[in-house]
């Protein structure tokens, strides 16, 4: 069914009742906020972001620094977001960093209290591994480790 020209009008007239009313408010809570003394803080408009393609062409320039220089193995960055915008996912950089730094967070601190059930499960099972001791009836493959080697090379000699 397409809209008429009276439906229209019937529309556009409320929209613009609608806009004056919020317009009303404003000025009535702006007004109610001067009696009061707070102070009138106005918004700053937000920056604009930079595309993906101005991304890039700042990295191939050298324009910005490569954030994963700094990245040591096994230590967590200290600032995962750069991560995320600089390489591409195939070379190990980009996402595929961010996501492998963001990885290795432990739950604990990524979310600051138990989101599942197995975070419960784990979140006390810590202190339980560390008292942890095997049976002295338990499979242990001594023997096989020193009898059996393999391709019948002897480790002290090298000789078959």
């Amino acid at each position: 069914m397409a809209m008429d020209s009276c439906l229209t009008a019937i529309l556009r007239e409320t929209m613009l009742k609608e806009q004056k009313f919020q317009k009303r408010v404003k000025d009535e809570q702006r007004r109610q906020r001067e009696l009061e003394g707070i102070p009138i803080v106005k918004a700053t408009p937000d920056t604009k972001k930079t595309s993906c393609q101005i991304a890039q062409l700042d990295q191939m320039m050298g324009f910005q620094e490569n954030p994963h220089k700094s990245l040591m193995r096994g230590r967590l960055h200290p600032q995962p977001d750069s991560l995320l915008r600089y390489g591409v996912s195939k070379d190990g950089q980009g996402r595929a960093a961010y996501l492998d730094q963001r990885g290795r967070v432990d739950p604990s601190k990524r979310y600051g209290r138990q989101v599942t059930t197995q975070h419960e499960i784990g979140w006390t099972a810590l202190a339980a591994t560390k008292s942890y001791k095997t049976s002295p009836f338990a499979h242990r493959p001594m023997i096989e480790g020193d009898f059996y080697r393999p391709m019948g090379v002897s480790f002290s000699t090298g000789a078959l």
